[in-house]
């Protein structure tokens, strides 16, 4: 096989038995895997990725209806400041995505008003003011220190969770000591804050709890204070991709080909088992692929049943021990026309129970106006998306699964006409739903899990599975690993891996 290729067609040169070798597999074509890929391949490494679908982007992927496209998912891009992980690695690699900055971050559309995010601290904070009592500023000052603070840390050091002891000494270095005020963060809940600065009233907390889930996906009263303020800030770095999620993804797979790596589509991986020194990767059309180093973007509740022995019994613990992660309802639709509102990105709370929802609002992602890659001129696509659980799918008969789907869909639409008063007079075309049945069939994540393992301070953030796995040359990356779920997580989860490859 030829470098710099994209392979689409996995029938084409499919040759069942043969084996191909590479130094490098990553697996998953997603924002951690095509992450790792262009880094690796940056340096000279050989590099194959084998991605199981016929598009990439993973929770960020697209799909098309007639002249309409559609973020399946994940919708925003944060972290772009040089100091920032999506800012660092398209930085280091010389690539410019394509991107429009949001200020207003996004619109909070509550039942009485609209809470305007503006990307400028002082003007956000005396919005809040506006809205909420209390010592908002102290508050939100703290958010904001908080956050440098972490990036700060990250930015100089790839080996967190440590793995070895000498990872844990590098830790304790005096240049780190100046962290240690840092940790009660990871273990104490943001409503520790809403009290110190004496703003925990109902409006508040119920306006922090729909922020957090939609950042760190749990409440003030389980996400850690440290993480709960990355995801508190980010509205203030919120930024919209022209073409979708998947134009800056594709953009690393471009960086990655370029640079010598191949990129295999159709290559759905039924086992990886250790041989020799060797990993051993096999696919569902019968190829198979050896590699002294595999990164593997492929969730840990996946994992469990495509590895065996020792392997296997590694990702059952891990898959038992963080058991639980939120699944998506989501809402796809056209508009013929273009409606004005101050940003692509709105918060819309629900004013009546919506069936099998478990949030208290919708996230709808609209199209820019001058984005004529995903609605042609005078047209708009919109994409909302809300929290459930899996629970409530489970063993659910294709019968079931339709009247549901079809309750969700008319209580999402009839939510949106109530309340997007931007959207009158404007025809709703192509449109489709999606729950936890559709993410398992396109995605493949075990239950249709999305978003990653929750933010909880009753598993610390340095409990998460480690990006460097006990077993020689096997590495994790992705939002079911740490630093966890969201774009620029699974980015400086791809660069610290990568950082540590290099260390081997």
């Amino acid at each position: 096989m030829s470098k710099n290729t994209v392979e689409l067609d996995a029938t084409r040169s499919c040759l069942p038995h043969v084996t191909h070798t590479s130094d490098i597999l990553v697996l998953g074509a997603g924002y951690a895997g095509m992450t790792a890929a262009a880094l690796l391949a940056h340096e000279g490494k050989d590099v194959t990725v084998l991605e199981a679908h016929e598009t990439l982007g993973g929770c960020a992927s697209f799909f098309r209806t007639g002249k309409y496209s559609f973020d399946v998912g994940a919708t925003t891009i944060s972290g772009m400041q040089p100091h920032q992980p999506a800012g660092r690695v398209f930085d280091h690699l010389g690539l410019t995505p394509n991107l429009i900055k949001q200020d207003p971050g996004m619109i909070i559309r509550r039942q009485g008003d609209d809470v305007v995010r503006w990307a400028d601290k002082q003007t956000w904070i005396a919005e809040a003011q506006r809205h909420f009592t209390g010592d908002q500023a102290g508050f939100w000052n703290a958010q904001y220190e908080l956050e440098q603070r972490v990036y700060g840390l990250v930015g100089h050091t790839h080996a967190i969770p440590p793995t070895s002891i000498g990872e844990l000494l590098a830790l304790a270095a005096p240049s780190m000591l100046s962290n240690v005020g840092l940790l009660p963060g990871l273990v104490r809940p943001v409503e520790v804050l809403l009290k110190r600065y004496g703003v925990d009233t109902p409006a508040f907390r119920e306006f922090i709890d729909e922020q957090l889930l939609i950042s760190t996906q749990n409440s003030a009263m389980r996400a850690p204070y440290l993480t709960g303020a990355m995801g508190l800030t980010y509205p203030s770095e919120t930024y919209y991709p022209i073409g979708g999620m998947v134009k800056p993804v594709l953009q690393l797979m471009r960086h990655a080909t370029a640079h010598g790596a191949t990129v295999k589509f159709r290559r759905a991986v039924t086992s990886i088992t250790q041989r020799n020194g060797m990993w051993e990767v096999m696919c569902a059309n019968g190829e198979c692929y050896h590699a002294r180093t595999v990164v593997s973007s492929i969730p840990i509740w996946n994992m469990q049943s495509l590895t065996g022995d020792r392997v296997q019994r590694y990702f059952t613990s891990k898959a038992s021990t963080f058991d639980r992660s939120w699944v998506g309802l989501t809402l796809y639709f056209a508009l013929d026309g273009v409606p004005k509102i101050p940003s692509t990105y709105v918060q819309l709370y629900l004013d009546e129970p919506i069936p099998f929802v478990h949030s208290g609002s919708l996230f709808l992602t609209i199209s820019h106006p001058t984005d004529n890659e995903k609605a042609p001129e005078g047209h708009t696509t919109v994409t909302a998306s809300t929290h459930a659980l899996a629970d409530d799918w489970d063993d659910c008969s294709p019968e079931v699964a339709r009247e549901r789907k079809q309750q969700i869909i008319d209580g999402m639409l009839a939510l949106i006409k109530r309340r997007m008063h931007e959207f009158e007079g404007m025809q709703m075309l192509h449109v489709e739903g999606g729950t936890p049945q559709t993410w398992e069939r396109y995605t493949g994540r075990y239950r249709g899990y999305v978003g990653g393992i929750p933010h909880d301070i009753r598993r610390p953030l340095l409990t998460l599975p480690p990006n460097k796995t006990p077993f020689d040359g096997l590495y994790m990356i992705g939002d079911s690993v740490f630093p966890g779920q969201g774009t620029p997580a699974v980015m400086m989860g791809a660069w610290n891996t990568v950082q540590r490859i290099f260390d081997a």
